[in-house]
């Protein structure tokens, strides 16, 4: 997932804030997620306040329960760095990673590769709050390019 809208004032890049539009689009999606699934076990978080305020918004919305790491590598991580990152899971089926562009959409591209219905969907745009899910088989060390199949892809829900 990529993070909600948010500001584009000064200051340190990672101390941005949401938008008051990148909370409610936190808050949708994590309604979605909640009706539609697959709720995370486990939360790869960037440390940058504006994800970490995305994951607050969504997982007051569904409850969460999952266990969440808040890790300065994800922050404008490349995909191959998200990739490690995943790799590294080792109990937990279901998992979101809550990152930044262009690293978000280019793993997801990477996944997908090979699918060409999905990537031209992955390809009309990652926007803030869009969320990307994947199905997996076998454990996460072995997840790479192309060894996922697209789920789902949408942006923040409309209400």
């Amino acid at each position: 997932m990529r993070h909600a809208t948010a500001s584009s004032g000064g200051g340190r890049d990672h101390d941005r804030p949401l938008t008051s539009r990148g909370h409610d689009e936190a808050r949708r999606v994590g309604l979605s997620i909640r009706s539609r699934g697959p709720i995370p076990e486990r939360v790869l978080c960037s440390s940058a306040l504006r994800c970490r305020e995305t994951w607050q918004g969504l997982s007051a919305s569904i409850d969460s329960t999952a266990t969440v790491d808040f890790e300065d590598a994800l922050y404008n991580a490349s995909p191959e760095s998200l990739l490690h990152c995943l790799a590294g899971v080792v109990d937990e089926q279901s998992v979101l990673i809550l990152a930044h562009n262009p690293g978000v959409s280019m793993l997801a591209l990477e996944l997908a590769r090979g699918d060409e219905k999905s990537v031209a969907r992955l390809r009309a745009g990652f926007a803030p709050a869009a969320i990307a899910c994947f199905e997996i088989d076998g454990p996460w060390s072995l997840l790479s390019p192309s060894s996922a199949r697209l789920t789902r892809f949408e942006r923040a829900p409309k209400e």
